[in-house]
């Protein structure tokens, strides 16, 4: 059984870990990798320097969770998407890619990550092997196809095109038209990236 106590420091803890990544995230966004300070993201979120330390051990680390470990990253969500099955994997990533966009789901960690990837060689490394190569593993596995790494950076740069022009630039009509016409039309472009035989 969990001592009351103990289990009020975890709440506490994870609290303060999500307070530094969301200052992070902000510092990132707003200076780059290079200008944001741990010691101006942990002031920012209320702890000490030494607690953002002790959670993702340098700023490498925090850049890794604050800004590449993010839910809204298509290939974050290719890979959810590929546990449940390899089927008709174009139109399902289009389809929620966007529903969750469409539904408010922030887009600006999105944005940081290619801000910071297009200046900072460090950004491109991390998003590389953090990211992009274990899931290129996963679609050679799933579609037996080569040039796997070369397919996912197709997806996601499209898809954060798109994204960038509905929802930052919001160009019409595309900012306007529904999901389901955007799965019609990416669909299987996105479908073609992924497994048809190069």
């Amino acid at each position: 059984m969990t001592e009351p106590g103990r289990a009020g420091r975890w709440r506490s803890g994870q609290q303060n870990k999500q307070r530094i990544i969301e200052s992070a995230r902000e510092h990132f966004m707003h200076h780059g990798y290079e200008q944001a300070t741990v010691r101006r993201i942990a002031t920012d979120a209320g702890v000490d320097v030494a607690m953002v330390y002790y959670f993702f051990g340098n700023k490498e680390g925090l850049f890794s969770a604050a800004v590449l470990d993010i839910p809204e990253h298509p290939l974050h969500q290719l890979a959810a998407l590929l546990d449940e099955s390899p089927d008709d994997i174009g139109a399902r990533l289009v389809r929620h890619f966007f529903q969750r966009s469409d539904e408010g789901t922030l887009f600006d960690p999105l944005l940081t990550v290619w801000r910071s990837a297009a200046v900072q060689p460090l950004a491109r490394r991390l998003l590389h092997d953090t990211l992009a190569g274990p899931v290129a593993e996963r679609v050679a596995a799933a579609f037996a196809v080569d040039n796997a790494v070369l397919r996912v950076e197709f997806v996601a740069s499209h898809m954060v095109g798109l994204a960038f022009a509905r929802y930052q630039l919001k160009i019409e009509p595309l900012a306007s038209v529904g999901v389901e016409e955007l799965v019609t039309w990416i669909g299987p472009t996105v479908q073609r990236y992924l497994s048809e035989p190069g």
